[in-house]
């Protein structure tokens, strides 16, 4: 995985007294970072239907879609690009970009009304932010090897709360001050995550670039991504997998739950209770994959999320639609900060940033496709059940595809040797 010697490898330090101190502000961060976030976006179903005034469900589906699509799609176009400025200028300062970038740009919601000027918004937001991946990024660089699955669970964990505290805020938010004051809210609290950012530190050495000879045209050209690529590919096929049906929540709540407030109500508390189980998963996969081959765990939450995806297509009752939420997340939400711990393992240090980067662009692309799928596939079917239904099967397709990249890209051996 090399530069074609436009770069001199620098090994990071990661020996250093600061990375615990690293690990607990970027926990705590991504909890106020992500209650911001998930207090402004979960509910935007709702936003769509209520402030836009979209009532036909199937216009609805198709605006959720766009709106997750726009998101994404600018996501997976500059991922890379501050994955690589990272590299040259310092994870810590990508942190900043993309905390302070939401603090800017989420309260400027609230003065949109049009659903074709709030996807544009979205579009715009995408580019800036993406605290989790820089989050990731910050932590991989600065902890020692043997620390770095538990303190990747560990971010994950604050990253869940505030997702679970964000359902709960955002939902009373919406419900008691509308959106607007929710909006500008939200502002403040990424506000807050910024200035916890501002507190972390870390050893940053750029990397050294050989003098380029004059009048060298530039061409850009893709990294060499060698064996690494297929998992790039396999984070691709788990951000569709696993976002396939996520836009599409508050719409089965709607088909389960006729009354507005009441399904906006259930949202906010299902999805509480999923941030809840996914801050519980990111700390026990964590600590399992320190323990036990890492492929094993893998598979065996993707087996047991696949299958309550499955129950969510025929649940009756909101009750039900939570407990089997709750045990799908239970099992899944932690699995990408081991898909994250795999790739850095295989992943030179100075590439850390470009390469986290690259993962980013790839999950994105498929949050991108799986959401746009979504979409048509709940217009189709002129409901939502029958979607869910179709996502469970393509969760148990993850498992053979995990397989098959291990085969050519054995994990590394954390905690214990995983080969």
């Amino acid at each position: 995985m090399s530069d074609s010697g436009t770069t001199v490898e620098i090994q990071l330090e990661k020996n250093n007294s600061f990375w615990l101190r690293n690990v607990i502000l970027v926990t705590i961060a991504q909890f106020f970072g992500q209650l911001a976030f998930c207090s402004a976006m979960t509910f935007m179903p709702f936003w769509f239907k209520d402030v836009a005034m979209i009532k036909d469900q199937g216009e609805l589906s198709m605006y959720v879609a766009l709106y997750n699509v726009a998101g994404n799609l600018s996501f997976c176009i500059f991922a890379p690009i501050w994955g690589i400025l990272g590299d040259r200028y310092g994870r810590k300062m990508m942190l900043l970009r993309a905390t302070f970038g939401g603090a800017i740009l989420t309260p400027l919601m609230a003065f949109i009304a049009d659903p074709a000027l709030m996807i544009w918004h979205r579009l715009a937001l995408g580019a800036l932010v993406g605290t989790v991946t820089a989050a990731q990024t910050l932590i991989v660089t600065t902890t020692p090897e043997k620390h770095l699955t538990i303190s990747l669970g560990a971010a994950s964990a604050g990253m869940f709360a505030g997702i679970m505290g964000g359902q709960f805020l955002g939902g009373e938010l919406v419900n008691r001050l509308g959106f607007f004051q929710t909006f500008m809210w939200c502002g403040v609290l990424l506000g807050i995550s910024t200035l916890l950012i501002l507190f972390t530190k870390e050893n940053f050495h750029p990397v050294v670039r050989k003098k380029k000879l004059r009048n060298t045209a530039f061409k850009f050209r893709l990294p060499r991504f060698g064996n690494a690529g297929l998992l790039l590919l396999l984070f691709v096929f788990m951000g569709f997998s696993r976002d396939i049906d996520g836009p599409f929540l508050p719409q089965l709540v709607m088909e389960v739950v006729k009354e507005s407030k009441d399904a906006l109500r259930w949202t906010g508390w299902i999805n509480g209770m999923c941030a809840l189980a996914g801050m519980l998963s990111g700390l026990i996969l964590g600590y399992a994959a320190s323990k036990l081959p890492l492929l094993k765990v893998l598979a065996c939450v993707i087996a047991i999320a696949g299958s309550m995806r499955l129950l969510l297509a025929f649940s009756p009752t909101p009750e039900i639609v939570m407990i089997e939420r709750f045990v799908q997340v239970l099992a899944g939400g932690g699995m990408e900060p081991l898909f994250q711990a795999w790739l850095a393992g295989v992943t030179r240090p100075h590439n850390h940033s470009k390469m986290l980067g690259w993962s980013a662009t790839a999950r994105s692309t498929g949050w991108m496709t799986g959401s746009f799928a979504g979409g048509g596939i709940a217009v189709a079917l002129g409901g939502v059940h029958g979607l869910f239904l179709i996502a469970g099967c393509f969760y148990f397709l993850m498992i053979p595809a995990m397989l098959y990249v291990a085969r050519r890209v054995p994990p590394p051996g954390v905690g214990r040797k995983n080969r």
